[in-house]
């Protein structure tokens, strides 16, 4: 009974930390896996990020990113490639912000750097990628991604592997009828996350990120 008890201990530990000369263990059910990522996530705070998908429309997305999570007051600092086109943004507070180029300047007649950008916007700027971005957004967070699991989730499958070098272990996943893949390193923290066209890497860890929303000001109206 005591041998059995310190194992149970022990497992639950290695999820949030792990005990002294053990192997991460390989965990199948979905509520824990969420339960071991979010702790991995809470712990480290921010991270690098690099996404990249493909639009309905055909068009190729790719974004590199600095993430601060602080569960629904995650934040952004992005750089964003549309067919060909890069934009700055910052997701924070809740809102997304598109910072304008001179020509946009320009077009909208306007002398705020940054607008506004809403899924259901009626904006031009909102209209052509306001939905698209949004949906960058929510699938570049990781505390999204592990809220899901968490709801919905099941592990059809489990292995060890590596990601550009890093151990790992990769976990396919049922998200309520839609296929995905999670690799976790040995700190339970994402590595990558695969949901179908999408591709979301995760790297230096705990690094140093500070997001501040553009001051109101410096925003304008892009209508």
């Amino acid at each position: 009974m005591r041998a059995t008890g310190f194992a149970a201990v022990c497992t639950a530990l290695l999820l949030l930390g792990g005990c002294a000369g053990e192997e991460k263990p390989v965990v199948n059910d979905a509520a824990q896996l969420a339960s071991a990522a979010a702790a991995g996530t809470q712990k480290a705070r921010s991270s690098k990020i690099a996404l990249e998908t493909t639009a309905e429309d055909g068009r190729k997305v790719v974004v590199t990113s600095s993430g601060l999570y602080e569960g629904p007051n995650s934040k952004f600092s992005m750089v964003a490639e549309v067919a060909g086109e890069k934009r700055d943004l910052i997701f924070a507070d809740g809102v997304l912000y598109y910072h304008l180029s001179d020509t946009q300047v320009q077009e909208f007649k306007t002398d705020k750097e940054w607008v506004k950008i809403t899924p259901d916007g009626k904006d031009s700027l909102s209209a052509a990628n306001g939905a698209l971005l949004t949906n960058v957004v929510e699938t570049m967070d990781p505390t999204r991604t592990i809220d899901r699991i968490s709801k919905s989730g099941k592990v059809t499958k489990s292995e060890q592997t590596d990601v550009d070098g890093t151990a790992a272990t990769r976990y396919a996943l049922d998200l309520g009828g839609a296929p995905a893949e999670l690799w976790l390193d040995g700190e339970q923290r994402p590595v990558r996350v695969t949901l179908g066209k999408t591709t979301v890497k995760y790297d230096s860890w705990a690094s140093d990120v500070v997001i501040i929303a553009p001051p109101p000001e410096a925003v304008g109206d892009s209508r």
